[in-house]
C-alpha cells in the first residue's frame, strides 16, 4: 500500500505546531524563571546594600536588641532634630522608675503609630493628646502618658515589650495601640518575616498595574497566612494573661482607605482581632467607626500614608479611648466635661 502524500503532510504540520508551542512555553517558563531569579537577586542586593548602608550602631534609632523575642529596639539615648529617645530606650521625655504621689500614669505600647518616628510633632500624637486633655479636665492628679512605642512592632513584640519593660515604670493602665499589619513585624533590616507572595515577579506586576491594592496587600493581607493568625492568637491571648494583674486595653488603628473595606472586605481583620480580644477577655476599642465618621479613611485616590492618621485623628482617638476609660471607670477624677 503506498504512502499518503497528504497524511504525510498533515502529521508534519501537526508536528511542527506542537514542537512551536512546546518551545513557546519553554521560552515563556525560562523567560519568567529568568525575570523571577533577577528580581530575587536584586532584593538580595538591595537588601545588602540597606544593611551595609546602616550607620555604627551607636548612630541607628532602631538597633537588634539583646532580648530575641523584640528583635529591634530603640537605641537609648538617640537623638535626632524632631525625634528622641530616653535612656530607657523610649520615645519619651526623661521619666522616673517610681511613681510620684498624685501621679497617674498610663502607658501605650504599639508601633510606628505610638512611636511617631519623624512624623508628626510630639504633642499632636494621641497619646499625648490625651494626657494634656486628662490635666486639664481633672483636678487633683497629674497624668502621665508613658510611650513604648517601637516602628515596625507586631503584637508579639508588643506583648513582649509590655511583660519585661512596661512594668517596671507602675503604670495604673495600659493602652496595647494596634493596626491591621501587627500579626507580623513591619520588614527591617533587622527582620523580614512575613510572607513574600507567591513570587517576586508577581509582586512586581501586582505593584505596577494596581498600586493601590498591592499596598493594602503589602501591608494587610499578606500578614494573615497561618503564621500570623497564630501570631495574633497568641498575642491576644499573652495581653488576656497579662491583664488578670492590670488593667489594660486594646486600641485598633483602622486601614486609612475606603475601599479597603467597601470593595476588599478588611472588616473580617477588624473581626478577628475583635474576637481574639473577647475571647482573651481584654476590652478593645476600634477606631474605624469613629475614623470613618469622621473622613478620615480617604476615598479618593491612592493615600500617601494608609497607616498613620493626620492631626485631627489622632484627636479623636484620644477621645474616644477618654470616652471607655469613663465607661469601664478606669479614671480618677471627674471629668469636667458637659457630656449632654
Amino acid at each position: 500500500m503506498g504512502r499518503d502524500p497528504e497524511a504525510e503532510t498533515a502529521t508534519g504540520s501537526h508536528r511542527q505546531v506542537l514542537l512551536a508551542g512546546v518551545t513557546l512555553l519553554v521560552s515563556l517558563l525560562l523567560t519568567l524563571g529568568f525575570a523571577e531569579a533577577g528580581l530575587r537577586a536584586a532584593h538580595r542586593f538591595y537588601q545588602w546594600r540597606v544593611v551595609r548602608g546602616l550607620p555604627a550602631l551607636k548612630a541607628r534609632a532602631l538597633v537588634p536588641s539583646s532580648d530575641p523575642e523584640l528583635i529591634f529596639e530603640w537605641n537609648p539615648g538617640w537623638r535626632s532634630d524632631t525625634f528622641t529617645v530616653n535612656s530607657f530606650g523610649m520615645p519619651n521625655d526623661e521619666v522616673p522608675l517610681e511613681k510620684a504621689p498624685g501621679v497617674f500614669r498610663i502607658a501605650f505600647v504599639g508601633d510606628s503609630i505610638s512611636a511617631n518616628f519623624e512624623l508628626r510633632p510630639r504633642p499632636e500624637i494621641y497619646l499625648n493628646v490625651l494626657a494634656r486633655t486628662l490635666n486639664l479636665e481633672r483636678r487633683g492628679w497629674r497624668f502621665e502618658a508613658l510611650n513604648f512605642g517601637v516602628n515596625g512592632y507586631g503584637i508579639l513584640q508588643e506583648l513582649q515589650m509590655l511583660r519585661t519593660r512596661v512594668g517596671r515604670f507602675h503604670p495604673d493602665l495600659v493602652v496595647l495601640q494596634q493596626c491591621l499589619n501587627d500579626p507580623y513585624p513591619s520588614d527591617t533590616p533587622y527582620a523580614q518575616l512575613a510572607p513574600i507572595g507567591p513570587s517576586r515577579l508577581w509582586n512586581f506586576v501586582f505593584h505596577h498595574l494596581q498600586p493601590d491594592r498591592f499596598w493594602g496587600w503589602y501591608y494587610v493581607d499578606r500578614v494573615y497566612d497561618r503564621v500570623g493568625l497564630e501570631n495574633l492568637r497568641r498575642g491576644m491571648a499573652g495581653l488576656g494573661e497579662v491583664a488578670r494583674g492590670m488593667r489594660v486595653l486594646a486600641v485598633l488603628f483602622p486601614y486609612l482607605y475606603a475601599p479597603a473595606y467597601d470593595n476588599w472586605g478588611y472588616q473580617r481583620y477588624h473581626a478577628l482581632f475583635r474576637q481574639e480580644a473577647a475571647q482573651a477577655g481584654v476590652p478593645f476599642l476600634d477606631l474605624y467607626t469613629a475614623f470613618r465618621q469622621r473622613g478620615f479613611i480617604g476615598s479618593r485616590g491612592v493615600p500617601a500614608d494608609p497607616i498613620h492618621p493626620e492631626r485631627d485623628a489622632h484627636a479623636v482617638a484620644a477621645d474616644e479611648i477618654e470616652l471607655l476609660f469613663d465607661s469601664l471607670g478606669w479614671l480618677p477624677g471627674r471629668d469636667s466635661r458637659s457630656k449632654g
